[in-house]
């Protein structure tokens, strides 16, 4: 009965992950900056995990498309690296 109950609540932990990573994905904010001149913003900035925008203050908009991971600022990595010890031993965890 323990065995069942964990595996419910296993299942529905890694439903709702996947509600949580399908619904930030998609999302094209992730970093947003302005520049701001005496009485309009001019520029804003913004990027997300697949490109970087740029809209001016008429609202032209111009995007850059990473062309692949290591495309990515220096930022990105360094998110996920104080982690990175933490990951490899609970991987070798059987469920």
């Amino acid at each position: 009965m323990a065995s069942t109950s964990a595996e419910i609540i296993a299942f529905l932990l890694t439903i709702s992950g996947w509600v949580l990573v399908s619904s930030t994905l998609p999302t094209d904010y992730w970093k947003v900056s302005t520049i701001d001149g005496t009485v309009i913003t001019t520029a804003t900035f913004w990027a997300n995990l697949w490109k970087t925008c740029v809209t001016d203050s008429t609202g032209v908009s111009n995007c850059k498309d990473f062309p692949s991971m290591l495309a990515l600022d220096g930022q990105a990595p360094a998110d996920t690296h104080p982690h990175s010890p933490l990951f490899l031993p609970v991987g070798f965890f059987p469920p």
